[in-house]
């Protein structure tokens, strides 16, 4: 027991051991010498390609640096703590609503009177906001009364995604989440698609993306987020490439379900240039879609459908599914899965790529908390869920596949991905004395 070491060692060694891994990898990686200056231009981020080791190293430090962090605030600090992430929140609105990212250049500062003049808004009330925001991680002020962008905040005059990533949290996701406790009076036990905190805070009889489909600039922003998350290390899409053997369908075609406005086809065909997609989606979706490139065309086309719908292109290889399943109950879920069944018996397979929710305590906790946050937002937004790998088997088991079963052939979750990829096949029933 004399050796037995506590938490407050524990954690910090191995942040320190995971610590060094990665530091040392970026010092082999640049010219350029770390410095303590938290406001320098240049991220000292690691890159999504850096080595597996390398990654789980960060993960390391993460998990651990979380733990260590909530042993030293303890219970009595706890809610001042938790305060910090809405105000955070609150102020990544303000800044991005009154487009603060686009005003600040890229290089070098503004003066907050600049800054405030530009954006027609009151100086004092942005150097508040500003203030608070940089103690979270964004913007930087290099010297008093001059505002600049850090590594973080220049992304979002980058990349418009990010704005609408972020407007879409703080002015859809958050305030819907505070409606958790209203729902459960009001309905109880419900996975009703109209019963949902969503549909509390807005005060609508509409489904989240009837909403949304009525609203044009909702819209364009949920594109443009599913966008750009398709960029970002959980979720990018090379973990679609990377999950499946895709060369092994030779020259085929996939139907990509539900697939908005076809970056994942994009990145299939570009991958592998002998496969041609199919992009299906609701017809606004599809008219909104932006042009592909002229080298695409030939390989990928767009179809106006329904998956409530039975499937109505026959002889592709693939129907891929992907982030589609954990926005609906099982209910729809299963209809989805049922309008696809036909096909399956022909010889196609069928690949879902969602989240296969851990078990409690099963990864790291830094790692939980992200799928635990999307479990959370698919109830609060369609009254469906991230589902554990025996809730995607069950789901499976209740479709009526007429003479078969539908069978979870193989599950992959590649390195870095909050997702797996399940191939799902049909497999008739065994034949006892001439019947099946």
């Amino acid at each position: 027991m004399e050796n037995l070491k506590s938490p407050w060692k524990l954690y910090a060694e191995q942040v320190s051991a995971a610590a060094e891994i990665v530091d040392s990898y970026y010092r082999g990686q640049n010219s350029l010498e770390p410095t303590a200056d938290h406001t320098q231009s240049v991220s000292l981020s690691l890159p999504p390609s850096a080595p597996q080791d390398i990654l789980v190293a960060r993960q390391t430090v993460i998990d651990s640096a979380s733990k260590l962090q909530q042993l030293a605030i303890g219970p009595n600090e706890y809610l001042p703590y938790l305060a910090l992430q809405y105000q955070y929140l609150g102020c990544i609105r303000w800044l991005c609503h009154f487009s603060i990212p686009s005003i600040l250049p890229d290089q070098g500062s503004l003066s907050y009177t600049e800054v405030a003049n530009t954006a027609k808004i009151p100086e004092l009330q942005l150097r508040r906001i500003a203030g608070m925001a940089i103690t979270g991680g964004f913007l930087c002020e290099p010297s008093p009364s001059m505002l600049a962008h850090n590594p973080t905040s220049v992304l979002f005059r980058r990349q418009q995604g990010l704005v609408d990533w972020a407007l879409l949290l703080s002015e859809i996701s958050a305030p819907t989440a505070q409606k958790m406790v209203e729902v459960t009076e009001r309905y109880g036990e419900t996975s009703k698609k109209t019963e949902t905190a969503f549909n509390v805070q807005y005060d609508t009889d509409l489904p989240y993306f009837d909403y949304f489909g009525q609203r044009p600039a909702l819209r364009a922003r949920f594109a443009s987020y599913m966008k750009t998350v398709g960029s970002f290390p959980g979720t990018n899409i090379k973990h679609l490439i990377h999950g499946f053997d895709w060369a092994s369908l030779g020259d085929a075609t996939v139907v990509d379900v539900g697939g908005s406005n076809g970056h994942a086809s994009i990145a299939i065909v570009n991958a592998f240039p002998q496969l041609k997609c199919i992009v299906q989606d609701l017809p606004e979706t599809i008219a909104n879609a932006p042009p592909l490139p002229e080298s695409l065309h030939s390989r990928i086309s767009f179809m106006s459908h329904d998956f409530f719908k039975l499937q109505v292109v026959e002889g592709a290889a693939v129907y891929l599914l992907r982030m589609i399943l954990h926005d609906w109950p099982d209910a729809e879920a299963k209809k989805i899965l049922q309008n696809h069944v036909e096909v399956l018996r022909k010889g196609a397979r069928l690949i879902i790529m969602d989240t296969v929710l851990p078990t409690p305590g099963s990864v790291p906790t830094n790692e939980e908390s992200l799928l635990r946050y999307r479990d959370l937002t698919m109830m609060q937004m369609f009254n469906s869920k991230e589902r554990e790998l025996s809730d995607w088997a069950a789901l499976l088991d209740g479709i009526d596949a007429e003479g078969g079963k539908l069978v979870l052939k193989a599950v992959e979750k590649p390195f870095g991905s909050v997702m797996s990829v399940m191939e799902v096949t049909y497999s008739p029933n065994p034949v006892v004395n001439g019947t099946s």
